[in-house]
């Protein structure tokens, strides 16, 4: 069409070489009357080239299922684009462990890969990480905690701070005259998980912005998180002359607090807590746990590798924050929810 050779079109396409300015232009009218795409799948069989996605996330472990989820999703997008030429390798980490993290990010640039996906647990630890991704122009992108202060690629995951807004207008629909509210974070490492400080802070906006609701609510941490240590903590808390009617968990651990209230015959408490992991059905199910907060963590690993992939091997743009849905679950709607 163009009256040229193929290899004049490939130094037009892919600017580079030595072509007229008549000649481009009327190659690049070509190319928009025409609606010319190239062919990707074409383009990476004939170079042949790899390209070595890697995944830092925390590993499965007894305490939580969560993690397990976004490996799904990571593992559906690996098989969707395998013939591109993509090869993904996790390097999992102990979310309880600093060190764990520290060697696993270190093993995964010894990989000298072409992007990676982080779930950054560690502040600081993933700040090093960050800077020497830049230093070697690697792409690299969040899931499920977003650091602003970060110059990524991008984040998929959800808006921390508006979800723990949602949670507090929820609890707010069954307040009652002076009721006393709870915010439970169960965190080891707190300082370091932006997240469920986010999620806090956006649960006591709503309040500070509401002050007709007249609830009065304290926060408190739990760090020991196994059985006696949460059940002692709480002990103390439940047996005090105020009577507790709401409780917000900041994270997917909202079955420790359900458990709790469960076996104790506490009642007459909201309770609200996150994702629909396998350790908070139970309790979904026994009305022990009355609202859950999905983060679709299957969703975000997906979400997370497509998103690389349409950067480094599409050379599409991509959004900075792909922010996904927060839906509320019930045991009315939990069933519709559990691929997520």
């Amino acid at each position: 069409m163009a009256g040229v050779s193929a290899g004049t079109i490939d130094r037009v396409i892919h600017n580079r070489g030595e072509v007229a300015d008549i000649t481009r232009k009327r190659v690049m009218r070509i190319i928009r009357e025409s609606h010319y795409v190239p062919d990707i799948l074409a383009r990476t069989l004939a170079s042949r080239k790899i390209f070595r996605f890697a995944i830092l996330i925390p590993e499965e472990n007894s305490d939580s299922s969560f993690w397990s989820k976004p490996l799904i999703g990571v593992n559906n997008a690996l098989n969707e684009i395998s013939h591109f030429g993509i090869k993904g390798k996790m390097f999992l980490f102990d979310q309880f462990s600093r060190l764990s993290f520290e060697r696993q990010a270190e093993r995964m640039m010894q990989y000298e890969p072409d992007a990676v996906m982080i779930a950054p647990i560690y502040y600081q630890e993933t700040l090093s990480i960050a800077e020497r991704c830049r230093n070697r122009n690697i792409p690299y992108i969040f899931i499920n905690s977003n650091l602003k202060d970060i110059n990524k690629l991008g984040f998929v995951g959800q808006d921390s701070r508006q979800s723990g807004y949602l949670a507090a207008r929820l609890m707010s629909y069954s307040l009652r005259p002076d009721s006393k509210l709870m915010v439970i974070n169960i965190s080891s490492a707190l300082e370091s998980h932006k997240h469920i400080m986010s999620r806090q802070t956006g649960f006591e906006s709503f309040f500070r912005e509401n002050p007709g609701m007249n609830a009065d609510f304290f926060v408190h941490h739990i760090k020991d998180m196994d059985r006696s240590s949460i059940d002692n903590s709480l002990k103390g808390i439940f047996s005090g002359p105020a009577h507790i009617s709401g409780v917000f968990v900041t994270n997917s651990k909202v079955y420790k607090i359900a458990r709790f209230i469960k076996e104790h015959l506490i009642e007459n408490i909201t309770l609200i807590g996150y994702d629909l992991i396998n350790e908070n059905i139970e309790y979904v199910e026994n009305n022990t746990i009355d609202f859950l907060i999905s983060q679709r963590p299957v969703e975000q690993g997906y979400r997370g590798i497509m998103t690389l992939f349409n950067y480094v091997v599409l050379n599409k743009r991509v959004k900075k924050e792909q922010h996904l849905p927060i839906d509320i679950i019930t045991k009315e709607n939990y069933r519709f929810y559990i691929k997520y």
